[in-house]
């Protein structure tokens, strides 16, 4: 069976295979949630018709791409993946990056290299599992794919003689030593809306009092501690009182938390509502997992409450509702939560996705469609907007360091 590709996924294709074969340095392949990157992926394999190492983060992402490519007819494809009990070569081979980054001579007679969710490789971590894995096969054609191309930049400077600590958002192609040279092609969400391809999505949204949350050391986001004590027990009351309405209104409902308690606490007070609901956590069972989660596709569970755990990878096309119970300060990670649900409901061609935010992300980040990458004005660097304005290359906070210690004065962008 092969799929008949939408427009901008042929051109998006067409680029991908152009790049490969004249351009010889790392370049992006921008394409929003659910604009169908694995068959892109599988497109570019079947037509470059050369030996091909397609990377992946998870052992998730790497059977949605397998699948597609084998949907092609085309037998030779392999994994290459110690969580997948596979670990075999072939022309076209899909591998997570964790099985194979110490094995490069394996891999060396591979001219090239796809990296699926590419917003993951640190150019400035040399030491990481994909610098380290792709120095060592020596391969300069490289094709990096992902809906987020940017990343969290952290760097110390004097100020006054105090030693300060601040991060900022940037383009993973504006990242020293710039591993990614340019970004060859993008598709946004609004463009996607606009064309039909992805679901409207309407918010809901509610004042959060966010003062209490401190960041971490890393700057990347808040502290699990702050998280935790953020959400008393008056707040995971009122959680559970939009669950109860959404209930009413909604046919699956994904909620993101941000720890094991809350999400557990949510599901006492769904009970006692007569609300059917389930927690899945890292921690849970695969087995119960994807019990749950067929459960979930099937209509059968209406509410699926997680920790950290479906921000990729999870796509029900009948997922018309997402709850947001889990503050961030991660645009990426904000972004994806709300990408599981903007796919077409086959049965349903006027669903719309509703967003209920009770964790101020849509306030601090804006709404998701609204975010753009552009190029500055009379520059050629590409940038981040959002309905909130310039979101790249702005301090989100400054950490005085003092006897060895941070001490927190955040200075918010806005």
């Amino acid at each position: 069976m092969t799929y008949e590709l939408r427009d901008y996924q042929k051109e998006m294709s067409a680029m991908g295979i152009k790049n490969l074969k004249s351009y010889r340095k790392p370049f992006i392949l921008m394409a929003a949630t659910g604009a169908g990157k694995s068959l892109v992926i599988a497109d570019i394999c079947h037509k470059l018709n050369k030996p091909v190492l397609v990377l992946q983060p998870s052992k998730e992402l790497l059977e949605q791409n397998y699948e597609k490519l084998k949907s092609y007819g085309v037998n030779d494809v392999s994994i290459y993946s110690a969580s997948m009990n596979s670990k075999e070569i072939g022309k076209f081979t899909y591998a997570t990056i964790g099985s194979i980054y110490k094995k490069p001579d394996l891999f060396k007679h591979f001219k090239y290299v796809i990296i699926d969710e590419a917003h993951l490789v640190d150019p400035k971590n040399i030491k990481g599992m994909y610098s380290k894995f792709l120095k060592a096969i020596d391969c300069n054609n490289i094709c990096g794919l992902t809906a987020t191309p940017y990343r969290l930049q952290s760097k110390f400077f004097r100020d006054q003689g105090t030693l300060v600590y601040t991060s900022s958002l940037k383009m993973i192609n504006r990242i020293h030593p710039f591993f990614f040279k340019k970004i060859a092609f993008k598709i946004e969400t609004s463009e996607l809306i606009d064309k039909g391809y992805l679901a409207p999505i309407q918010y809901f949204t509610e004042d959060v009092d966010l003062s209490k949350l401190k960041i971490n050391s890393t700057g990347a986001d808040y502290t699990p501690e702050s998280m935790e004590a953020h959400w008393g027990d008056g707040k995971l009351r009122k959680l559970a009182k939009v669950i109860r309405h959404i209930d009413k209104e909604h046919n699956r409902n994904l909620v993101f938390c941000s720890s094991i308690r809350q999400a557990n606490r949510a599901k006492q007070l769904l009970d006692s509502f007569d609300i059917d609901s389930a927690v899945i956590t890292g921690k849970t069972p695969k087995r119960e997992r994807e019990e749950l989660v067929q459960s979930f596709r099937d209509g059968k569970l209406r509410h699926l409450i997680n920790v950290g755990v479906f921000t990729v990878g999870f796509d029900v096309a009948e997922l018309d509702c997402i709850t947001l119970a889990r503050p961030t300060m991660s645009l990426a990670l904000y972004y994806q939560m709300i990408g599981r649900g903007v796919r077409i409901d086959p049965n349903n061609p006027n669903k719309v996705l509703k967003v209920y935010d009770l964790a101020g992300c849509v306030e601090r980040l804006g709404r998701v469609e609204t975010i753009k990458i552009v190029k500055e004005d009379n520059g050629f660097k590409d940038m981040i907007i959002s309905e909130i304005g310039q979101m790249t290359d702005k301090p989100l906070f400054t950490f005085r360091v003092k006897s060895n210690k941070f001490k927190f004065t955040r200075k918010d962008i806005r």
